[in-house]
């Protein structure tokens, strides 16, 4: 009777084992057949040094495909045996990752199939690229999803994709690519992507930019720039702006491939570039390295990659950094005659870097180059750099003197005041930062608050009170705004509680603990304007949950709630709550003087005197030292 259950339960097994001795011998058949066809690429920097590796793969000829982002890192060349030939970029499509490249030697492996079916989610795919330098390693998934993120189509797929797989082909069953590899989502789990190969046949079916020269485009450029200037900005891939955005790139592509090896064309092309795709711009500067190096070639390569790193972040940017940095460096080392702007570039890209004191150095050097020159923008923006590096140094007579240079030029924009506040408050000079922050609140909304925080900070209670009412004004509302709202209402708080405004004071309190139910301050601000307003035991639960927050390490809170429990008559609470406040403040003669007070009301008085005698000791110049010598004797009769 069991039987029949057995085989219906071995079945689907049977099958599983069935399917995956068949996928095993589709991926050994694309292998062989195609692998030859895959090869490993290298990309070296402008200094002559591999920074990358990549994969790209034969279609036709002497043509290979392979990811734009590989095209544009630098000089491609192809492994071949036991040599590395250098490749030439055929065409470039940036916006969907791809490019076309070509070698000047006979491939001896055959071209691979472009797919005409496209592939529908669940398909079975395999990969053959050269994960970290692995050559020629497959890997096998499925069509997870045909995507759309970030205006480009995409074919999300489960073939695993690692660094150097960028540019390799994703097979379907039958051998024929159906896509090319793009890269992986740094935070996601097994989310790889690949460019569907009817983009690259697009890319293909273009025919030769060579209709259009250089002096056209650049009118093409230019027209087109200021009809997007007329389009709102958008993200969105059907918008106008990015319509106008693709066709800009498109022609600044032929730009590229009209250029050839011409350097003097390409540095051109690379200067249209700089402000509308800058990796572009990248490409085409480093080509004309490449053609024929010079200063004037290394200057733009190091500019347009500050264009770039300025945006990025993480290793990226500090890679970025590097190479700005070095393409700096060699425009300074081929002139004979380096120029100003060569060394404001490099000090520019040290600074950025935290090199400050070396940054110094070469930015001093600008300076020295442009002599009487103390008014031109490259002036500023060295001057500028140096109260940087001077506050990055910890120098602030030396961050005052540049800072000063600029403030005399009209020249300090809000983040420098915003800045140069940073500066005024490590060195404990509050009231100094407060005016500079409230200079820079005309931009920087935020500082209205830095500026309340330095006022309160330099007792300066009137400009804290009106900057803290600034900052309340432009932040509320604002996403991410709470903490330092809630400071500022806090702040002012604790002024009005302090000249009487109790009311006032309370409410303030109130909105600051509904903003940030974890700031300690602003429930002893709320407890005080209890305490004042007569609303004792409100005040001894705000009090409790000030000590609570803050794990009672705050002499000045525990005073605050011995005074809610005096009010109520609670002596011996008071007394606890007192002597806690004269424990964490040992100079603090009010709190051991209404310890002694308690104890008096409780009839301990030998305690009481012990108590008052502290008072005396922490305070021997009391008002009332006299009076309370003579209350000691009588307590201690």
């Amino acid at each position: 009777m069991k039987r029949p259950l057995i085989l219906a339960l071995a079945l689907p097994l049977i099958y599983s084992l069935l399917a995956a001795a068949q996928d095993a011998e589709i991926g050994r058949r694309i292998y062989s057949t195609n692998a030859p066809s895959v090869l490993l690429l290298y990309v070296q920097s402008p200094d002559g040094q591999y920074i990358a590796q990549g994969s790209g793969f034969l279609i036709e000829g002497s043509r290979i495909v392979t990811n734009a982002h590989v095209a544009n890192g630098g000089k491609v060349f192809v492994e071949l045996g036991l040599a590395r030939v250098p490749a030439k970029v055929e065409k470039i499509d940036s916006r969907n990752d791809l490019a076309v490249l070509s070698v000047a030697v006979e491939m001896t492996a055959k071209p691979l199939t472009l797919a005409n079916v496209k592939p529908s989610p669940g398909d079975l795919v395999f990969a053959i690229t050269n994960p970290e330098g692995l050559e020629r390693t497959i890997s096998q998934g499925v069509i997870s999803a045909n995507r759309e993120l970030g205006g480009r189509r995409l074919l999300q797929i489960s073939t695993p994709i690692s660094h150097g797989s960028s540019g390799g082909p994703i097979f379907n069953r039958d051998g024929h690519v159906v896509g090319v590899a793009v890269g992986m989502l740094a935070n996601g789990q097994n989310l790889n992507f690949a460019v569907p190969i009817e983009l690259l046949k697009e890319l293909l079916s273009q025919g030769p930019p060579t209709k259009l020269d250089l002096g056209s485009l650049a009118e093409e450029v230019r027209s087109l720039q200021v009809e997007q200037s007329g389009e709102k900005y958008s993200n969105d891939p059907n918008s106008g702006y990015q319509k106008k955005q693709n066709e800009l790139e498109t022609f600044l592509n032929q730009g590229v491939a009209i250029a050839g090896r011409d350097p003097e064309a390409l540095l051109k092309v690379a200067e249209l570039s700089e402000n509308i795709a800058v990796d572009i711009a990248i490409s085409a500067v480093q080509r004309a390295v490449e053609a024929r190096a010079s200063p004037d070639a290394y200057l733009l390569l190091a500019n347009v990659l500050h264009a770039k790193y300025a945006w990025s972040s993480g290793d990226e940017q500090k890679d970025l950094m590097k190479q700005a940095e070095t393409a700096a460096r060699m425009a300074i080392r081929q002139s004979r005659v380096p120029t100003a702007e060569m060394y404001f570039r490099l000090g520019d890209t040290l600074e950025d870097e935290g090199q400050y004191a070396d940054a110094d150095h070469t930015l001093r050097t600008v300076l020295s180059v442009l002599r009487s020159d103390t008014t031109s923008q490259l002036y500023f923006d060295s001057v500028r750099d140096l109260m940087l590096c001077a506050g990055g140094l910890s120098n602030l007579s030396d961050e005052k003197r540049w800072f000063g240079e600029l403030k005399k030029g009209n020249n300090a924009n809000a983040y420098d005041w915003n800045y140069h506040a940073k500066q005024l408050v490590s060195a404990n000079e509050f009231k100094n930062a407060g005016d500079a922050y409230s200079r820079a609140a005309d931009v920087i909304k935020h500082a209205w608050c830095d500026a309340g925080t330095s006022y309160q900070s330099a007792s300066e209670a009137d400009s804290a009170l009106y900057a803290n009412r600034k900052c309340i004004e432009t932040l509320t509302g604002t996403t991410g705004s709470e903490r330092d709202l809630a400071w500022a209402h806090a702040f002012i708080a604790g002024t009005l509680n302090s000249r009487g405004v109790y009311s006032e004071a309370l409410s303030h309190a109130k909105e600051a603990t509904v903003l940030d139910s974890s700031n300690a301050w602003a429930f002893t601000d709320e407890a005080e304007a209890l305490n004042n307003l007569q609303r004792f035991t409100e005040a001894i639960n705000a009090s409790k949950e000030a000590i609570r927050l803050s794990d009672g390490k705050y002499a000045s809170m525990h005073f605050t709630l011995g005074t809610s429990y005096f009010k109520t008559e609670n002596w011996e609470l008071a007394r606890q709550s007192y002597e806690k406040a004269a424990e964490l403040d040992t100079t603090d003669d009010a709190a051991a003087y209404n310890v002694a007070v308690c104890l008096a009301r409780q009839s301990y008085f030998n305690d009481a005197a012990h108590w008052y005698e502290e008072a005396l000791r922490r305070n021997p110049k009391r008002n009332d030292a006299d009076e309370l010598r003579q209350r000691i004797q009588t307590l201690r009769r």
